[in-house]
């Protein structure tokens, strides 16, 4: 049996074919394949990753609005970088739309995700955004 991938690695996976489809409107499908080709173990996450991914995708307006009630005054959407941007989209879509992912978790996922391909200090953003979604 081939190696499978952790769902903290699919969320990554998906993170980053969120933020392909936000900067360069690449297709999906030939996003999907090409990861599945540089990382065949993503297909053992392959219906999580599809789903979130289309999801976030179809979801855009909502989710962008979500982040836009969850900002704190003075600040608008267009202020956060891209890759702020995309890991709010996919926690917001996890937390409404994905059962099996508890609050908490997409949270901490999403500060994590951040810390890593974002300036570090924009972490304490995502988390405050995302923990004044919850509340409400």
């Amino acid at each position: 049996m081939g190696k499978r991938l952790s769902r903290t690695g699919a969320r990554t996976e998906a993170f980053k074919l969120i933020f392909q489809t936000e900067t360069n409107h690449d297709d999906i499908e030939f996003l999907i394949l090409h990861m599945l080709e540089e990382n065949p173990a993503a297909s053992s996450q392959i219906d999580y990753i599809r789903g979130v991914v289309c999801g976030v995708v179809e979801k855009k307006e909502e989710l962008e609005e979500y982040i836009s009630q969850n900002l704190s005054s003075g600040w608008k959407i267009e202020r956060i970088s891209k890759v702020a941007l995309c890991v709010l989209k996919l926690a917001m879509y996890e937390i409404l739309y994905v059962e099996d992912v508890p609050e908490r978790v997409a949270i901490n996922e999403a500060v994590e995700l951040d810390k890593t391909y974002d300036d570090p200090d924009h972490s304490a953003f995502v988390n405050g955004v995302l923990g004044s979604f919850c509340k409400k």
